[in-house]
């Protein structure tokens, strides 16, 4: 039973060390290290599994041992370079020559002979499909067992009995046959998220690139459609001013929607300063005031003074794109109300209107770049821009919707000491 708790502690190190920590480096090696550093850690993780196996054997006689550092070396080397299937077998004869010892001459017949194996077979175990490599690593790491035991027979007469040989095999044969399963279960895992991911993006992509086709096109038409009766029929200079003022009026549309395209496709503010935010809102109150005045909605607020940090052009974009929403939302005319406080190191900006509101189905779809409630009019990149923006900002939008009642926009921002 000695021998049955040692192999099995020696199983334990190997899943810890060659399985568990090179995954956690998986999950999180693009946000913490680079390439370089992950092989370098995984190599260590290795290395320390394999001497934790050597310090934990099964002693046969005073002076020659036996664990399950050759299962720890054939995983690492097949997944390592050559680097690295040099690197663990000299670590492994080093460390067993430091304790000395009958089994140190075994150690190195062995270590040289799984090297050489390692490095023939590492570039066709790394194209082989999760199938073979199961069947080609056991198959190593069962070669290496069976020559540690034949190397510790018939050169230096050592005698075993039936039942640690069978335990030592099947042992050997099981930890390599988990530890490369999970592994690649693992890879196949992380590859269809990635593809999902990409499909994903994708989607997305196509659907901006359709609907921002489609939205552009509109506004070009028409100017087009000007420019051709201007050009095949005589008009008045009052008609050709009049036409003049729409073509500009749809190349700014034009010219809007792609602006909001490349908001959302732009990865971060890039001018990152200081921001009083009552200034900002007042601002985007004076823009939106001529239309709010045409579309006879009283604009009210209760702003305080408050410094966040950010893109000011961004921020005007945000603000100008959802408070046009609760316009557009106010057809018979109605109150748009903004209001800012602070507390516990955060801004809230609270943007209500008391329009026609959303449904719990429309609500959920906010923000969806081919999704809109304004049907032909409206596209709904600018609300899309608008989320991006909050977003790349540290901020966070939540949005409160009832039929007939209104819509409330709640923007939280982190807020900063004024600059002194």
């Amino acid at each position: 039973m000695h021998g049955l708790e040692s192999l099995l502690l020696n199983v334990l190190f190997i899943i810890i060390f060659l399985l568990f920590i090179p995954l956690l480096l998986e999950i999180n090696s693009k946000m913490l290290f680079n390439p370089t550093k992950k092989n370098w850690i995984i190599n260590f993780s290795a290395s320390l599994g394999i001497i934790l196996c050597i310090l934990f054997p099964f002693s046969i006689i005073d002076g020659y041992i036996f664990d399950l550092r050759w299962v720890a070396v054939t995983i690492g080397g097949l997944y390592g370079g050559v680097t690295t299937i040099i690197l663990l077998t000299g670590l492994t004869i080093a460390f067993r020559y430091f304790l000395g010892g009958v089994g140190v001459g075994a150690t190195v017949l062995i270590g040289i002979v799984l090297m050489f194996i390692l490095i023939a077979i590492r570039k066709m175990f790394r194209k082989s499909s999760k199938q073979k490599k199961l069947l080609v690593g056991t198959t190593v790491s069962l070669l290496a067992g069976v020559w540690a035991l034949f190397v510790s027979i018939i050169i230096f007469d050592i005698s075993f009995n039936a039942f640690f040989v069978f335990l030592y095999l099947i042992l050997t044969f099981m930890t390599t046959l988990l530890v490369i399963y999970i592994y690649e279960a693992f890879q196949e895992s992380q590859l269809i998220n990635q593809r999902v991911i990409k499909a994903e993006k994708m989607e997305i992509v196509s659907h901006l690139a359709s609907s921002m086709s489609h939205e552009v096109r509109n506004p070009l038409a028409v100017v087009r459609g000007f420019l051709q009766l201007m050009q095949v029929t005589t008009v008045s200079e009052k008609k050709q001013r009049e036409y003049l003022s729409l073509s500009i009026e749809e190349i700014d549309r034009a010219t809007d929607i792609i602006q909001n395209y490349l908001t959302f496709a732009k990865p971060s503010p890039e001018n990152a300063v200081r921001i009083n935010i009552e200034q900002e809102l007042k601002r985007a109150i004076n823009i939106i005031t001529p239309l709010a005045n045409i579309n006879r909605i009283h604009i009210g607020t209760k702003l305080e003074s408050c410094f966040i940090l950010g893109d000011p052009q961004l921020l005007q974009q945000c603000l100008l794109n959802i408070t046009k929403n609760c316009i557009e939302a106010m057809p018979n005319g109605g109150e748009l109300f903004i209001e800012t406080y602070k507390g516990n190191g955060e801004l809230m900006i609270v943007i209500s209107d008391e329009g026609e509101g959303m449904t719990k189905e429309q609500l959920s779809r906010l923000g969806e770049p081919y999704y809109t409630t304004k049907g032909r009019e409206g596209t709904g990149l600018g609300m899309m821009a608008a989320m991006q923006i909050i977003e790349m900002m540290s901020g966070k939008l939540s949005v409160t919707s009832r039929v007939n009642e209104g819509t409330n926009f709640y923007i939280r921002f982190p807020t900063i000491e004024k600059q002194a």
